[in-house]
């Protein structure tokens, strides 16, 4: 792949891959110095919080997933300087991409996230800020401006220099790698110039590619995410873009093959510099006529191809371009992950099976020939992973759970097998939840009724029926479960839906002389049992409601 290409395609191809609503091409993202946008999402927990509403606070502003290997690289980080700022006006708030609920909650629980995570459901508050790719970073301060922002990985360094910056109030620091950075894109598009005014392109393409390989470099070394995203993107974009004119002034000179091969590298840097502005598809058109002028640019290509019709939502386009790729890299795993990707945003499950399959039966066979080989073994379970979670966007849980175990098999001790046990964790049901709604304690006088509540939830991702029952009661006493005007003694069976919550009443009626005033206490700590104290001068007992799933 072209390096200048590579550099900044990554990223995003891993956050196309995932993302189901791309953003429209007139979005922006917000600039530093500017108001944050406001929004309300649930937590993770279920409670509505407002980004206005850390108004006061500095705020780190952290877009993620848990399928990012990027985002759970900087969690450490991310956690060690929530502790480290904990007793500032410093709040870290994060938003998670379109997953659900009992995944995060599985994963911010291993990782010991304990700062707030709201779930963006519909991907509106990422197309809000035009996040393009993650984890995406903002850092706001006290009355809600934007004072720094970043894309990719933070290192610990650059977010705590950039928060000291923020709350005393001061301009961020420009590091020596960040410069360096800046020098090297400034002094490379000089030469690339400089040779094409000279009349050598040949020369011009290569300062383009040592450039772009220098900077490239640069980007991997220690500190480099102090590098700003979002110049630096300009400055490849004004490299990439000379580089095309280079590769169109040699095609000038070249005939045949040759000149179709120059014609076919400018169109991919144009394509790349268009899909950097969110011209989208001004970048399909030049990946296309990359791939038409020279089909060992397939690969390259048809990746462009696959981002540019997922962002203009055309998911037809994205999965003619996947197809396209498996014809071209048929041996390829990689080739058919993307296909897969394509059909569950097409929402063709059966597609997505097929072509999950075809890179299950490519991984499997390369395992069998190298059990020892780690990459190996860690690509099978990368598979197993995607198949797992083709599995879970049509529905099917029990067969994704067996391919999470088969995951987490292939490739223990690793990132994948991370995601794939969490993943397997999230899906078992989770128990149904009871707490107090209300006071915890009632009193009646002798055949009176007492009354108290309890808020029954099923933190699940999907719809269950739950069994409530009350057991242990004293001789001639009854519980009844009230809600919706109907009281079922004993026992009653309610239907929640995912994530949801009913207000159950405890009506406990004594149906003999209880010898006077009495009393009764519920204690719920969110467990899937309660007790219920009964205490009277003619009986004083504890009895135990539970409420389970319907077998």
């Amino acid at each position: 792949m072209n390096a200048s290409i590579a550099r900044r395609l990554a990223p995003v191809l891993v956050l196309a891959l995932a993302l189901a609503a791309p953003k429209p091409a007139s979005a922006a993202s917000p600039a530093v110095g500017t108001l944050a946008p406001d929004f309300k999402l649930q937590s993770t927990g279920g409670r509505t919080m407002s980004l206005s509403d850390l108004r006061g606070h500095v705020v780190v502003l952290n877009f993620f997933a848990t399928w990012c290997p990027p985002c759970r690289a900087e969690t450490p980080d991310l956690v060690a300087a929530a502790k480290k700022y904990s007793n500032g006006d410093v709040v870290f708030f994060g938003v998670d991409d379109r997953e659900q609920a009992p995944l995060v909650q599985v994963w911010a629980k291993g990782k010991g996230v304990r700062f707030p995570l709201v779930m963006d459901s519909t991907g509106s508050v990422e197309e809000m800020y035009d996040v393009r790719a993650i984890p995406t970073t903002y850092i706001l301060d006290r009355n809600g401006l934007i004072r720094y922002r970043q894309l990719d990985q933070l290192e610990s360094s650059t977010l705590t220099g950039a928060l000291d910056a923020v709350i005393a109030n001061k301009p961020l620091p420009e590091t020596k790698i960040a410069q360096s950075f800046d020098d090297t894109a400034a002094s490379s598009l000089a030469a690339v110039r400089a040779a094409i005014a000279a009349g050598k392109p040949a020369d011009a393409i290569a300062a383009g590619k040592k450039g772009s390989d220098k900077l490239s470099d640069i980007q991997s070394s220690d500190g480099s995410s102090s590098i700003d995203y979002f110049k630096s993107t300009q400055e490849l974009d004004a490299l990439d873009a000379a580089l095309g004119d280079a590769y169109d002034a040699r095609a000038k000179t070249e005939t045949g093959a040759a000149a179709n091969a120059d014609l076919a590298q400018e169109a991919l840097q144009r394509g790349q510099v268009a899909e950097d502005g969110e011209q989208f598809a001004q970048a399909y058109a030049q990946y296309a006529q990359a791939v038409s002028l020279d089909p060992s640019t397939a690969s390259d290509a048809y990746n462009g191809l696959y981002l540019a019709a997922v962002e203009m939502k055309q998911h037809d386009k994205a999965v003619a371009a996947g197809q396209a790729l498996t014809k071209a890299v048929p041996d390829d795993p990689e080739s058919w992950l993307l296909l897969t990707s394509a059909d569950l945003g097409a929402k063709d499950y059966p597609g997505a099976f097929t072509a999950s399959s075809q890179a299950l039966a490519l991984a499997s066979a390369a395992y069998a020939k190298k059990p020892t080989d780690k990459q190996t073994a860690y690509e099978l379970g990368r598979v197993w992973l995607k198949f797992g979670r083709a599995e879970i966007a049509a529905g099917n849980s029990a067969a994704a759970q067996a391919m999470m175990r088969n995951s987490a098999a292939a490739a223990p001790n690793t990132i994948v097998a991370e995601e794939a046990n969490e993943q397997f964790a999230a899906l078992e049901p989770a128990d149904i939840a009871m707490t107090i709604s209300g006071a915890s304690a009632a009193h009646a006088l002798k055949a009176s009724p007492a009354k108290l509540w309890v808020l029954v939830k099923n933190p699940s991702s999907v719809s269950r029926s739950v069994d409530l029952a009350a057991t242990g009661l004293p001789n001639h006493w009854l519980l009844s479960f009230c809600y919706a005007k109907v009281c079922q003694p004993f026992k009653s069976t309610i239907n929640l839906a995912a994530n949801s919550s009913l207000r159950v009443e405890l009506q406990v009626v004594p149906l003999a002389d209880s010898g006077g005033p009495w009393s009764m206490q519920v204690k719920a700590d969110g467990g899937s049992t309660a007790s219920v104290t009964i205490a009277s001068k003619t009986a004083n007992a504890t009895a135990t409601v539970s409420a389970k799933p319907s077998s």
